[in-house]
């Protein structure tokens, strides 16, 4: 339903200067004029507030003051300060008009309290309540009241599209987010639709978000720079450990000589190193056999051993069955004395816990029997004949006579109601003694607990001293053995292998002292043949390195022209996808600044630092930022917004423009319009 919401008349009591002010708006547009502090802003206070609670400003009315002050900046008390707007509100496609008239009341809160020092009276402000009615009529609740005003326009809506500056000076992200809401969702599909260059685009998103895809193309793209950055540092890697290139065919030649060389001074070494194997074969057959011996020695030694732990072993059973029975016993009684330590504590605290509840229903049961006392001390009075004003006998006969009617009921009443009083308490007395006896016999419980609990104790612990008395005494009449220690000389049998041993050892001694032939000075030449020959080949072996780095240098290179056609193709894809960004934010300045007559909105930035088009919302007038512009300006800006926002949200409110005076020429609008101006006259409204 498209609405068109009018302000018919606002009246203010006592609100801030204005004590009883009616304003009547009967045309589309008012003017209200006057020196500075003559009301005008006040007028926008009142109408916000009255809607709201909140000044023009937003300031709730704990925050700003609402009442009228004296000459000396105090408030009147006692006043009520009210506001109450008249609103025509039409539903413009069936031209049905209703008219709603709200009302807003706050009252001050005045208590007495006398001076126990002077007995004077005197008020204070205790504090104030807001009353709300709507066509007349007071709403029980502050929720209904909001709930009502929402039904016209919500309050969101309502500054902006009555206040021309509101909407201009939100963040530019709360203008931007409003514009693309009235723009319209703008689609992938429907920019890739307005050039075939973006047909590739399509297929290379396959499923992907715009930017998913660009993430993916940043990923690789510096994934491709960082192996291309590496490339030229590993090409000089390799360059610089690459040997320079020698003559080969002289280094091959000089080997085969050496080889030769070698060949004949190995020949010779090995008729001399047969000999001098064999003599070397009869010392490892001795050394063997001597080694089999000593071997045999010691599985006999071992095996006497053994055969003495064993025997200490069953020597020591009983005493070993002894000392685990001691250390058993004593394990128990720890254990027991825990359990004991535990329980009795457990005791303890119930018999603790008793107590505690025994002194508080002491107390409880003491303070009964003094209020049974007080109870039965009271008597019945007959002192209902003197007058409680004049302090005098009642002359009144009539009164006396009905008073002597009445007496015995009324002494038949006390005494039954004081017996009553002295039963119950009685009874609640009575009451706390079974209490107190309960837990009476929770303590002779808990000690009688705790008595028990120490003989049992007790027995426990004697049984476990007397078997490890009785385990004690079996260690002293067993006393543990340790194991003999055998030795070689004692065994026969070692003795006849060690007789062995000594005659082996001589002969293997006789054959170490034969001189064997030398062959020290033909080992010496075929080392240092070996050493020229291993000389030769290293040098030979940097061929294979030269053309193996050679290789690694070709496959570094053409890995790089690789990257580089995949960098070019990913930048291509960039570019693509830049065209498209371009497309679609020319798209979204073309539908936002579709809707406005004289504002234009950037909707984007470019950043100084990489170039890169980012989000925005700017406000431009004829060329000239918003912000620069001056109040004039801002204003027919402002008033351009709301044309739009109301022809988008299809209701038109009362718009209230500050320094009016300021503007020569309004642009038009389709809303009620409300100038405030600043003159040198009073307080006026046209």
């Amino acid at each position: 339903m498209a609405k068109q919401v009018r302000l018919v008349r606002l009246t203010l009591t006592n609100f801030k200067g204005l004590r009883n002010a009616a304003l009547d708006f009967s045309g589309d547009v008012t003017t209200i004029s006057g020196r500075n502090g003559t009301g005008k802003t006040t007028v926008i206070d009142g109408f916000n507030w009255l809607l709201w609670g909140k000044d023009s400003e937003g300031n709730s009315d704990t925050k700003f003051g609402i009442k009228t002050n004296d000459a000396n900046g105090a408030f009147l008390p006692h006043l009520d300060h009210e506001v109450t707007g008249t609103f025509e509100v039409t539903d413009t496609d069936t031209g049905e008009t209703e008219t709603k008239i709200f009302r807003r009341v706050l009252q001050e809160e005045w208590k007495e309290r006398t001076d126990p020092a002077t007995g004077e009276t005197s008020e204070y402000l205790k504090g104030h309540h807001t009353n709300y009615y709507f066509n007349e009529m007071p709403l029980k609740t502050k929720a209904e009241y909001d709930r009502l005003v929402n039904e016209v326009i919500p309050e969101g809506l309502f500054k902006t599209i009555t206040n021309p500056d509101y909407f201009l000076t939100l963040h530019w992200q709360e203008q931007r987010n409003a514009l693309l809401l009235m723009a319209g969702e703008i689609s992938d599909a429907q920019i890739l639709a307005q050039d075939e260059r973006f047909a590739a685009l399509t297929e290379l998103l396959q499923g992907k978000t715009l930017e998913g895809y660009k993430d993916k193309i940043k990923e690789d793209r510096a994934m491709i720079e960082s192996e291309l950055q590496k490339i030229p540092i590993r090409i000089d890697e390799v360059t610089r450990n690459t040997p320079a290139a020698i003559d080969f065919t002289a280094l091959e030649q000089q080997l085969a000589q050496l080889t030769v060389q070698y060949t004949d001074v190995d020949k010779a070494m090995t008729s001399k190193a047969e000999a001098n194997r064999q003599a070397y074969d009869d010392q490892q057959a001795k050394q063997t056999m001597l080694n089999d011996i000593r071997t045999k020695q010691n599985n006999i030694l071992f095996a006497a051993k053994q055969q003495a732990a064993a025997e200490a072993y069953q020597a020591n059973i009983t005493y070993d069955g002894a000392k685990r029975e001691f250390e058993d016993a004593e394990a128990q009684k720890k254990a027991e004395r825990r359990r004991y330590d535990e329980r009795r504590a457990a005791l303890a605290a119930d018999k603790k816990r008793a107590e505690d509840l025994i002194a508080m229903y002491t107390r409880q049961q003491d303070q009964a029997r003094k209020e049974w006392f007080e109870e039965n001390a009271k008597e019945f009075k007959e002192d209902g004949t003197i007058c409680p004003l004049f302090k005098h006998v009642c002359a009144d006969q009539k009164a006396v006579q009905q008073w002597h009617a009445n007496i015995e009921a009324a002494r038949e009443a006390f005494l039954t109601e004081k017996q009553t009083l002295l039963s119950e308490i009685t009874k609640r007395g009575q009451q706390f003694g079974k209490m107190i006896a309960n837990q009476q016999e929770s303590i002779t419980a808990a000690e009688a607990g705790m008595i028990e609990l120490a003989d049992e104790y007790a027995k426990k612990e004697e049984a476990l001293k007397l078997r490890q008395q009785q385990a004690e005494e079996t260690m002293k009449a067993n006393p543990k053995q340790a194991p003999a220690e055998p030795k070689g000389e004692d065994i026969p049998e070692w003795v006849g292998l060690q007789k062995e041993a000594e005659r082996i050892s001589g002969e293997l001694q006789a054959l170490q002292q034969q001189a064997p032939d030398n062959t020290a000075e033909l080992r010496q030449q075929r080392n240092a043949i070996q050493l020229q020959m291993d000389g030769v080949k290293k040098e030979l072996a940097k061929r294979e390195q030269i053309t193996q780095a050679q290789q690694r240098i070709d496959e570094l290179n053409q890995r790089k022209k690789v990257l580089q056609q995949q960098k070019a193709q990913l930048q291509g894809k960039e570019d693509l996808i830049a065209d498209f960004e371009k497309a679609r934010m020319a798209e979204v300045e073309r539908r936002v600044n579709g809707l406005f007559r004289y504002v234009k909105f950037k909707m984007y930035r470019t950043q100084i630092e990489d170039a890169k088009e980012v989000p925005d919302c700017v406000a431009y007038i004829d060329g000239v930022r918003y912000a620069d512009k001056n109040r004039a300006g801002k204003i027919n800006a402002g008033l351009d917004v709301i044309n739009t926002l109301c022809a988008f949200h299809k209701v038109n409110a009362p718009i209230f423009i500050d320094n009016a005076e300021s503007v020569n020429e309004f642009i038009p609008v389709g809303s009620q319009l409300i100038k405030l101006e600043v003159t040198t006259g009073d307080f006026t409204v046209i």
